[in-house]
């Protein structure tokens, strides 16, 4: 059984980037969640209910601790019913015939956040364009000690281009990609 995780990274990412499970990019995690069916095939489930959705821009909000004991630090993002849609076509998409790790986060109950990772953390109020989606394998041939991009999905742009289909191209420069505006980590 494969296991997955649906992410929007603050930079860009490319398709067969692997990389530390300590080392995680920022990101915002839409889902995570295990599957029988092989990644080609829950990719181009994905990729189906990511088209036509337009790029967006989302705010980052108040601090907060998730996880089990209240130990994971986190930059709430502030409500949008874009990045609600995106989560939610994501969960269409997916069936029933994945097993949901923390179903009781998914829909109505989702709270989208970035964890706080090594590389650093965004400040309250900072905005981050939401242009790209990715899914990750949480276990690339068998190693649950890193992590590797399969798939990348560009949204269409807001003039209503059509969407990209997955990107296996080199990183996006700053213009394509997702840096946050206002923010120390922008180019």
């Amino acid at each position: 059984m494969g296991a997955y995780v649906v992410v929007v990274f603050i930079r860009p990412v490319r398709a067969g980037r692997t990389f530390p499970r300590s080392d995680w990019p920022l990101h915002i995690t839409l889902a995570r969640f295990d599957s029988k069916e092989p990644a080609d095939g829950v990719g181009e489930r994905i990729g189906r209910a990511f088209a036509g959705l337009l790029e967006f821009d989302v705010r980052t909000g108040a601090d907060d601790f998730f996880g089990r004991n209240h130990s994971v630090p986190v930059s709430l993002l502030e409500p949008h019913p874009q990045l609600q849609l995106l989560h939610d076509r994501l969960f269409d998409a997916l069936g029933t015939d994945v097993h949901l790790l923390s179903p009781q986060h998914a829909r109505q109950n989702f709270r989208p956040h970035i964890s706080h990772q090594a590389e650093g953390r965004l400040q309250p109020g900072e905005v981050v364009r939401v242009e790209q989606a990715a899914l990750v394998d949480m276990r690339p041939d068998g190693d649950s000690k890193h992590r590797r991009v399969l798939a990348v999905w560009n949204l269409a742009g807001s003039l209503g281009t059509a969407p990209k289909t997955p990107s296996t191209a080199p990183e996006v420069g700053p213009a394509q990609g997702m840096a946050p505006r206002n923010s120390p980590y922008s180019p």
